[in-house]
């Protein structure tokens, strides 16, 4: 339908094809008319136009066809392309529907993401859900990482590759156990997926670099060593990125050397940014693996003070840490805490160190002998309040202070109790002889409590056979049961049964029998 026509494509053989605009094309007919109105009457009766103008432009309908489908289809592209922008912004910018339901959407979105937190944190770590400083510090690592992505996001969606997402995989790894933290760092990483441009690849390779850099970390985690986990970081990014490129396209081409400088980035403020890591311990009263790792050290002038004024207490104490930990690696509870309350549990023993047998001289005089029961008991029990105290002025974590408000519970010092009672005493006296601590809760420090117990006991036995070290576990174990020691304690029977099994193992193997060396007879004899 010439009617439609605007232009059209004029090639001249060797040339390029070239538009012209429809008003710049003569017919033969319109040639005529401009011609006879441009020659003198004179002229036009001498010549016939008509015979002397010849068409130069000849239709090619191959050509022509072959011109329209590239022109669709280049259309086609085009709008695919369109299509594909305002797809992408509308998921991850803007919106084309009601406003109310829009952000109807973000509330469910976020509800699910907090519900799904939620069971996470119930199926691996119960407790954490009325813990409200761990609850809080969680959340807020929820709300950095969408406020961070949000405010990238709107400065240019390419910065989003320079975030350092896996920073807070390694605040989560310093705080808490590795069994809940990675399904708490991707469950924190949904965010990314629905709010970024390209939401779904960011959410891959930081979900890559975090698992990856929570793994190193637990082996190099000190000094210089971090750095490594930092390097980790980078190459985790770039690979996933190149893998991602080569999934979408199958080839390199599409492989862009300047998202290499944006991982680089990455890594490094992943360096600056995990000191911050401390900020958040102050905040939140919380305990740090590092600062736990530093707190271990027997080097520390708190347990050099005690290794000097009670050193029976000091080894005691690290038998009780070793049989702790041990048991606490079996049963999956957090082994570094375990051991760092084992270690410090006892430290009130320095107020009084010769009030306690096992800082006695062996064949000295037992200073109980010019006290009554009930003042030596007294004595005793004091040292858990003195250790609160020595906690308290060095500054210890409170998590640290409630192992040793706990190592006993509301036991009782049985032996001054018996011989109270032994000397006419009334049993009804029995709160004289009973601890006024707390009530162990986590599995942690139950651990601790059976471990200062079983350790105390083993140094009575005069025979350590497998026999009476079981026995002796059995004993000692039941009776912390049976006196509701353990009735606010979040441990299982079958979890009781395996750190038995534990305490069995490690006493035997540290008091095993040793061979007997033989004399050298002298000779001719």
């Amino acid at each position: 339908d010439s009617s439609m026509l605007k232009a059209i494509v004029v090639q001249k053989a060797g040339d390029k094809p070239v538009e012209k605009p429809l008003g710049e094309v003569y017919t033969k007919e319109s040639a005529e008319r401009f011609l006879s109105a441009s020659v003198s009457p004179e002229l036009l009766k001498k010549i016939n136009l008509a015979d002397l103008i010849r068409p130069n432009l000849i239709f090619d309908s191959n050509t022509t066809e072959i011109a329209h489908k590239e022109a669709m289809n280049f259309i086609a592209e085009i709008e695919q392309l369109l299509n594909s922008y305002k797809a992408e912004y509308e998921l991850s910018m803007g919106f084309s529907g009601s406003y109310y339901l829009l952000k109807l959407g973000h509330l469910l979105v976020v509800a699910g993401i907090l519900l799904l937190f939620s069971i996470t944190l119930y199926f691996l770590k119960r407790n954490l859900l009325s813990d409200s400083k761990n609850l809080s510090f969680l959340l807020l690592q929820l709300v950095l990482i969408v406020l961070v992505t949000v405010i990238v996001r709107d400065i240019n969606p390419a910065y989003l590759y320079i975030v350092p997402y896996p920073v807070f995989a390694l605040y989560l790894t310093s705080f808490f156990t590795s069994k809940i933290v990675l399904p708490v760092y991707l469950t924190f990483l949904l965010p990314v997926f629905f709010i970024a441009q390209n939401g779904y690849e960011l959410f891959f390779l930081n979900a890559i670099a975090g698992g990856m850099i929570v793994f190193t970390f637990s082996y190099w985690n000190r000094g210089w060593l971090q750095f490594i986990n930092s390097l980790v970081a980078f190459v985790s990014l770039s690979v996933a990125y190149v893998a991602f490129r080569l999934v979408e396209d199958g080839s390199f081409l599409s492989v862009n050397p300047s998202f290499f400088m944006y991982f680089a980035w990455n890594s490094v403020i992943i360096i600056a940014a995990f000191p911050l890591l401390f900020i958040f311990e102050k905040i939140f009263g919380l305990v740090s693996n590092p600062r736990l790792r530093d707190l271990s050290d027997t080097t520390s002038p708190l347990l050099q003070e005690l290794s000097e004024k009670a050193p029976g207490t000091f080894q005691h104490s690290l038998q009780v840490a070793n049989l702790a930990e041990a048991a606490s690696k079996e049963i999956g509870a957090y082994a570094l805490l375990t051991r760092v309350g084992a270690l410090y549990h006892d430290i009130g023993k320095m107020s009084n160190p010769l009030f306690f047998i096992e800082n006695q001289t062996l064949g000295g005089t037992n200073v109980h002998k010019d006290f009554a029961p009930e003042e030596s008991a007294k004595i005793i029990i004091q040292h858990v309040e003195d250790g609160v105290a020595i906690a308290k002025k060095v500054r210890l974590p409170q998590i640290l202070i409630d192992f040793i408000l706990t190592h006993h519970g509301h036991s009782q010092t049985m032996f001054f109790y018996n011989q109270f009672i032994n000397k006419g005493g009334d049993p009804a006296r029995k709160k004289e002889f009973t601890y006024t601590g707390m009530l162990p809760t986590f599995k942690e420090q139950v651990i601790v409590m059976m471990a200062d117990a079983v350790e105390a006991a083993s140094r009575t036995l005069s025979d350590y056979t497998e026999q009476s070290v079981s026995e002796l576990v059995e004993r000692v174990v039941d009776t912390r049961i049976s006196d509701e020691q353990l009735a606010d304690a979040e441990i299982s029977l079958k979890d009781i049964n395996r750190v038995k099994k534990v305490f069995k193992q490690k006493i035997l193997q540290v008091y095993h029998s040793r061979v007997s060396y033989p004399e050298v007879k002298p000779r001719g004899k």
